[in-house]
């Protein structure tokens, strides 16, 4: 198999796409078309350690053999090869569908926030819209898969690892934020030194930092007062010079509801400000436009966005 390709179907195996627009242009190529019947079995299996070189070789063995004379010898029940080879797959998975059944899962809903106490005294704290995954095994590993935003108090001891789609953050002890929606991913370090991974890069944070995906990815000093934790963990958002898009997107996470922003809308807005999460939703509609001097209509579920 050609390095290129087996890089490729590594980084879909893994979830390590960068985006979902290249992770789609994989499952375009001729590549994932060579190997579609196979891939597609795992598409969906999250968080699952393997077999690298296992795994590429049985890929490789659905090529159509060629026999010593040259001649291809095509197999008279395809599908029944399929089913083989991904059956041999999976024996070299290392986290079979059996064992992710023995994987601890938090979530939580639109407007919600709950804390979580890990075997080893760590704690989370998980912010609207969000999961976290971990295995049972806990004190072989102590890994976490996160979905949407968590705050960390880590316990000293062996390398504790957050994996998000966006990127994985390493600490040993130390208190840090980490916040992945969409294609935005960002981390606040509070406490010690936090290690970032993003798109092959490593950042490494001190306490009062903040590494930000947006931002070209640099490290951002926060001269602001200092905080000890995230301000959502006291149920409440604060924005300062931040984009209209980041602050709707967090309205929505806490409110259950879907902006539209009209056509004419400057997107390039930002907005100053702060609301508790006990707030009603029309009183932090009110004071969010009239800073920004939109107008807003309200159609269930959905807030569409003008200017006045």
């Amino acid at each position: 198999m050609e390095e290129n390709n087996s890089n490729k179907i590594k980084k879909f195996l893994n979830f390590e796409f960068s985006s979902e627009e290249e992770k789609e242009a994989f499952k375009n190529s001729d590549t994932y078309s060579e190997y579609k019947e196979v891939l597609e079995l795992f598409d969906h299996v999250k968080a699952v350690d393997y077999n690298e070189e296992g795994v590429l070789e049985k890929l490789d063995s659905t090529r159509l053999k060629t026999s010593t004379s040259g001649k291809q010898v095509i197999p008279l029940y395809k599908k029944w090869k399929t089913i083989s080879i991904a059956a041999s797959i999976l024996l070299l998975v290392s986290v079979t569908l059996f064992s992710i059944n023995n994987n601890l899962k938090h979530h939580t809903l639109a407007g919600e926030s709950t804390q979580i106490s890990l075997p080893d005294a760590s704690k989370v704290w998980l912010n609207a819209k969000s999961e976290i995954a971990y295995k049972k095994s806990w004190k072989k590993s102590r890994a976490i898969n996160l979905k949407g935003e968590a705050y960390f108090e880590v316990a000293k001891g062996k390398t504790f690892t957050v994996k998000t789609s966006q990127g994985i953050v390493t600490v040993l002890g130390t208190k840090f934020n980490v916040k992945q929606r969409d294609t935005y991913f960002e981390v606040y370090c509070y406490e010690g030194r936090v290690s970032v991974m993003h798109k092959g890069k490593e950042t490494v944070l001190k306490a009062n930092s903040c590494f930000n995906s947006k931002t070209l990815d640099k490290t951002i000093q926060k001269n602001a007062m200092v905080k000890t934790k995230p301000h959502w963990i006291e149920k409440t958002s604060v924005f300062e010079n931040t984009p209209i898009d980041h602050v709707i997107a967090d309205i929505g996470i806490q409110y259950d509801i879907k902006f539209i922003m009209g056509n004419h809308l400057n997107k390039n807005l930002k907005y100053t400000g702060s609301y508790h999460y006990d707030d009603s939703l029309e009183t932090v509609l009110d004071v969010f436009c009239q800073s920004l001097n939109l107008t807003y209509i309200k159609k269930d579920k959905s807030i569409y966005l003008n200017n006045k």
